[in-house]
């Protein structure tokens, strides 16, 4: 039997303390909790509390001055913080499980991969939501060549509706110079994530976002973001945190079908011959001779499956493969591609190619993080 994968979590936030919390009540297998890096008193007295009798770290220094008790690290700070702690964690030969995204900017989470790469060890990061059984299903679909060649696709999200309380709830939140970009940088990884997992990166992206739109910040907290690929796939993917009413809408329209995911039910059309070829030879004006057929799949509730992703890290780790990651910390750059580009393009007013260059966007984003400054926001 392989032995345990010890792991030392830095941050201690929401989330911090759930997968503590997870990993200490035995549910996440072949996990164990060694170390714990708290700052604050009440945070120390909580960590001493664990189950197993975590070590209890004052500071990342105190930490990383003892490697001998941990394997791995997870890194569940603010953004902007991921990219030295990961480095440090690395250099010294821990692997690590990053908590999104995998920093505030594409030099960062390039960076992070360089340095995995250099020291030869696993680098997982938390994208929980590609093990959704809906999610899966629409990549099957998709792979699968049921939809055929894909012309459009179009997301829109208002599923986290955020208050001026919530925005305030961290001096680092909703901010260019602490939290690195607003909905986007934050709620945005998530879904931006599954959107590159299901269909990849696109050529060129221009984004329209009117920073600021529902609170006073300079960041965004709406974003219409419109992607051109390749054979003249077009794309519109919406995110905002304003609005008031639940909605998670996803169509992708192909040649041979088209799929709707309203929240968690999936409906799926095939048509009964390739769209395109009945354009181009059908003997009518419309779709008179074009049958469909409709499948309608509810998905259920359930728990998220941070154990489930917790533990593929761990036999990441026991195995030394990590081709089977369910979410390899390379694949973090592309998220925050999308993210720096749809700023970039915001800023400047123009659509972008991709790959942005990262020495570009960190010039214009240590411009808005001056701006704010001056600002006083």
């Amino acid at each position: 039997m392989a032995e345990k994968v010890r792991v030392a979590l830095i941050g201690v936030g929401v989330m911090g303390k759930k997968y503590a919390e997870m990993i200490c009540a035995g549910k996440v297998q072949d996990m164990q909790l060694t170390a714990v890096v708290c700052r604050r008193p009440e945070m120390q007295e909580w960590a001493e509390s664990l189950a197993g009798s975590p070590a209890v770290y004052k500071s990342t220094d105190e930490l990383f001055g003892n490697p001998q008790e941990y394997d791995a690290v997870l890194i569940v700070t603010p953004h902007k913080t991921h990219e030295q702690l990961a480095v440090q964690a690395f250099k010294l030969g821990k692997h690590v499980l990053c908590d999104k995204p995998a920093g505030a900017a594409i030099s960062q989470a390039q960076a992070m991969s360089a340095a995995a790469r250099e020291a030869d060890k696993i680098y997982g990061m938390i994208f929980h939501q590609r093990l959704y059984p809906k999610y899966q299903k629409i990549k099957e679909i998709i792979r699968n060549g049921e939809l055929g060649d894909l012309s459009r696709i179009m997301l829109v999200n208002t599923r986290y509706f955020r208050t001026a309380y919530y925005h305030a709830s961290g001096s680092w939140r909703s901010s260019w110079n602490g939290e690195g970009g607003g909905a986007l940088i934050n709620q945005g990884q998530h879904i931006l994530d599954i959107w590159q997992w299901l269909f990849g990166m696109p050529e060129k992206i221009y984004a329209d976002i009117p920073f600021g739109k529902y609170n006073d910040f300079m960041v965004d907290d709406e974003a219409t973001i419109h992607m051109q690929y390749a054979n003249n796939l077009t794309a519109v993917f919406m995110l905002t945190t304003g609005e008031a009413i639940w909605q998670e809408r996803l169509e992708v329209t192909g040649t041979k079908g088209k799929l709707l995911l309203d929240d968690d039910t999936l409906h799926v059309w095939h048509y009964s011959q390739d769209s395109t070829d009945y354009i181009r030879t059908e003997q009518v004006t419309s779709r008179d001779n074009l049958e469909t057929e409709e499948t309608v799949m509810m998905f259920g509730k359930a728990e998220e499956p941070y154990p489930q992703m917790l533990h593929n890290f761990v036999q990441a780790v026991q195995s030394g493969n990590r081709k089977i990651l369910i979410a390899d910390g390379e694949d973090a750059v592309n998220p925050l591609m999308l993210t720096n580009a749809a700023y970039y393009s915001a800023w400047k007013g123009e659509a972008v190619k991709l790959p942005l260059s990262a020495e570009a966007y960190d010039a214009a984003y240590q411009e808005k993080c001056a701006e704010e400054s001056r600002n006083g926001k």
